[in-house]
């Protein structure tokens, strides 16, 4: 009886023992062949991998960005493909893309949690590639970008923070998300400039203009914000001039003390007298709807007064800006202003005003249609 006792004993904590060890290879296992699979060799990642990138991290850390599937399928276009500028019989593959991040001198490199928007690779290709930093402190960036519309891309932004392949996201200029992607033309595109900012450049349909938006890179965010807002004539890059963004705190400070942008010598409330004597002759004269206006070439002078009334003590009442080659867009305005004190339709006008209270003046921006870009401001 004692023999059996103690054989039950011994068999049942036998039997524990198995049990645990068993439970603790079956928990092990998955693991290390996890483990596994977060390094690839080097030489491996030369071999598997569709596309490869050198990009440097804020502190100009070199690493290789290995981009990769297991299940690649591999096929020859039978036509050419115009939005890729690919011919036929090139090249395609397919699959679930993944990205093994390899730093200089290492002999294994990291696969990347971080999810990619690529499901197609056509060779040769262009629509992925890095933008270098200006400066140091900036990291390179890759730029993973899909077909958006017929005038542009959608463009996916990564850097690499702590050894990691981070995505960054875009907000506006308050910080709050625009989205994960942002638009650039196919060709140039985009553009590193100093101080850590970033230029998207794309065609405006609605505005048959090109939008020229800037953006700066915060790392430790990993954002890019909204900095500044554009839209220029030709598809080159604007290397002067003025963004939307400084051009309209220089307007609004301008307005709000009753000046003429650029020429404080002229105010609303300045006679006629003084006018004549600060400005050349105007290009040429006449009544508007509320007194007279002398017409210069890049604005107007609006007086208290009618044309057969008009006299040395006339005053100005109202400053008139021909700012239409500036291409300000109302939604623009609105993003760097704030918003207006008032916005409506002016029949009477035959257009839209948005209207601005700066303290004793009044700013006010006229346009026609609600895409329209600014025809006109005046200061009141």
């Amino acid at each position: 009886m004692i023999y059996s006792k103690y054989y039950r004993k011994w068999s049942l904590l036998a039997i524990l023992i198995f049990a645990s060890i068993t439970l603790c290879t079956l928990l092990i296992l998955p693991t290390t062949s996890a483990a596994k699979e977060k390094q690839i060799s080097a030489d491996q990642l030369k071999s598997k991998s569709r596309l490869s990138f050198t990009l440097r991290d804020a502190n100009q850390t070199s690493y290789t960005v290995y981009i990769f599937a297991d299940d690649e399928q591999k096929y020859t276009l039978t036509e050419p493909n115009d939005w890729t500028n690919n011919k036929t019989d090139d090249k395609s593959y397919s699959g679930t893309y993944r990205a093994v991040l390899l730093k200089k001198g290492a002999k294994y490199g990291t696969v990347q949690t971080t999810k990619l928007p690529i499901e197609t690779i056509i060779l040769p290709q262009t629509w992925n590639y890095t933008i270098k930093g200006k400066e140091a402190g900036t990291p390179d960036m890759l730029m993973l970008t899909d077909w958006g519309t017929s005038n542009f891309n959608e463009v996916h932004t990564y850097i690499i923070r702590s050894g990691v392949l981070q995505p960054i996201k875009f907000t506006d200029n308050k910080g709050k998300k625009i989205s994960g992607a942002y638009w650039a033309s196919r060709n140039n595109g985009i553009r590193s400039l100093s101080g850590s900012r970033v230029q998207f450049k794309y065609y405006n349909n609605m505005q048959f203009k090109y939008a020229v938006d800037t953006f700066k890179l915060n790392v430790s965010k990993l954002e890019l914000r909204l900095s500044d807002t554009r839209y220029v004539d030709q598809s080159s890059w604007p290397n002067s001039g003025m963004g939307d963004r400084a051009y309209l705190e220089s307007l609004k400070a301008a307005a709000s003390k009753g000046m003429l942008p650029g020429r404080s010598d002229i105010k609303i409330g300045m006679t006629l007298k003084s006018v004549q004597s600060n400005l050349n002759k105007p290009k040429s004269r006449g009544n508007e709807e509320w007194g007279a206006f002398y017409y210069y070439s890049q604005f107007g002078l609006g007086f208290d007064s009618y044309m057969h009334e008009l006299n040395a003590k006339s005053r100005i009442a109202i400053l008139q800006l021909y700012n239409e080659k500036q291409n300000l867009a109302p939604q623009n305005v609105r993003l760097w202003l704030g918003k207006p004190s008032n916005e409506y339709y002016n029949e009477a006008a035959g257009g839209y005003e948005m209207t601005y209270r700066l303290g004793k003046h009044t700013l006010v921006f006229n346009y026609e249609e609600e895409d329209d870009l600014i025809d006109f401001t005046n200061i009141y």
